[in-house]
């Protein structure tokens, strides 16, 4: 696996280097790290299935997980709901429960396995994650509106996604006379209530300790930043022994440090970037890392037999899983059907399911996992077509007539 990792850090680098250049050709950090994860790949596939499957690469992922778990719960703008409580909370009280229903209703027949692994594996195509296609959130093209709540939902789903995946591989790890979902639930909501607790706790005095540390002079600005880093780290240490989700613990935490942070209405401040540009820089080079490996992964089902009901699955689940649950949503809302087209389809997938997947192949059962890997190669490539390459045509398709230039004023 060491030349691998040479291979990873060459690219990460090279990227480093001209990847102002590459974007102005639409090629992001993702797109490239992925391809060159895949040219690479082909040279290590004897490697890379065995280097996954190991409990030092599982921590690795889970870390990388818990600070980008974090870093977006401290992101998330104007309150809980960021202001667009109506759009925010159709897409996620709604539309997100629905196509998790629907994709296990189109899941089991397509993919052969279980109720509760086709759950995980929803739970691993379906959170969007803009990091493939960040330039969406910014086109002045869209409304406020819509790349205000796409945004925010970005930063809440895999808060909400991670007790559902957890409980779903409890259930898939315990036996029927070790209780099935019932003996998962009796694990889930108590680590689930843990996960809250211990958050909560940690992430409120940090977030205390740095307002305090800040205003009297105590701590200096590396010295936030560095905290800004730790603190998800702590709240997934202090987690696991006490058998809590470490996953939401880390989102909890990142949602009370903020207002701790910055005291009275901190929901609708914003954390000072600077503050934030250590635990930044390392969530986008844990990215990268994880979209290279991603590509060296997705390098060994061109080598597989193609299975097409899984490739069916995963087309649904980057269009029609996402797209019918929307509309549903926004029915009797007002919400234009232009915009409620481009929520449903600008949705890309990325990091987030990245992890989920890797996690999933090591804690699932070799049927299960070379399943949810074959769908995650094929989603997160369709949503790298789809979102990156095409991403700013798709989203001039689907933006309103705007002859005088208002909506790029108003950005």
């Amino acid at each position: 696996m060491i030349p691998l990792l040479v291979c990873c850090t060459v690219a990460i680098l090279a990227w480093s280097l001209v990847g102002a250049r590459l974007q102005r050709w639409h090629f992001s950090g993702p797109v490239v790290m992925v391809l060159s994860g895949i040219a690479i790949g082909f040279a290590f596939q004897d490697s890379i299935e065995t280097g996954l499957n190991t409990q030092l690469a599982e921590h690795i992922v889970e870390l990388i997980l818990a600070l980008l778990l974090f870093v977006d719960a401290t992101e998330v703008r104007g309150g809980f709901f960021a202001g667009a409580r109506g759009p925010v909370l159709r897409l996620l009280l709604i539309a997100l429960p629905v196509s998790i229903v629907l994709a296990v209703v189109v899941g089991v027949p397509l993919l052969g396995t279980s109720v509760f692994a086709v759950l995980a594996i929803a739970c691993i195509v379906l959170p969007i994650d803009f990091a493939p296609a960040a330039e969406l959130l910014r086109d002045p093209r869209l409304p406020r509106r819509t790349r205000h709540a796409l945004a925010v939902e970005s930063g809440y789903n895999d808060g909400i996604f991670s007790p559902i995946f957890a409980f779903a591989l409890i259930v898939l790890g315990l036996s029927e006379a070790n209780g099935g979902p019932l003996g998962a639930l009796e694990e889930a909501i108590p680590a689930a209530g843990y996960a809250v607790l211990v958050g909560g706790i940690i992430g409120g005095a940090a977030g205390l300790g740095a307002r305090l540390g800040a205003r009297r002079g105590w701590a200096t600005p590396s010295g936030l930043r560095i905290a800004m880093v730790l603190v998800p780290v702590v709240t997934y240490a202090c987690a696991l022994p006490l058998h809590g989700n470490g996953f939401v613990a880390a989102f909890i935490a990142g949602l009370v440090y903020k207002p701790a942070r910055l005291g009275r209405r901190g929901f609708r401040k914003n954390i000072p970037h600077a503050e934030l540009s250590l635990a930044d820089d390392l969530g986008v080079l844990s990215s990268l890392v994880m979209w290279f490996v991603f590509g060296a992964v997705a390098s060994l089902i061109l080598v597989t037999p193609v299975e097409w009901s899984w490739i069916l699955f995963a087309l649904l689940a980057l269009t029609l899983l996402r797209i019918v649950p929307v509309l549903l949503a926004f029915l009797g809302s007002g919400v234009t059907l232009r915009e409620q087209a481009a929520l449903g389809l600008l949705g890309p997938r990325g990091t987030s399911s990245i992890v989920f997947g890797l996690l999933a192949f090591n804690a699932m059962r070799d049927d299960d996992a070379n399943v949810a890997l074959y769908v995650l190669i094929v989603v997160v490539l369709g949503s790298v077509v789809l979102h990156s390459l095409f991403g700013r045509r798709l989203a001039g398709a689907l933006a309103a007539p705007d002859p005088a230039g208002i909506s790029a004023r108003r950005s």
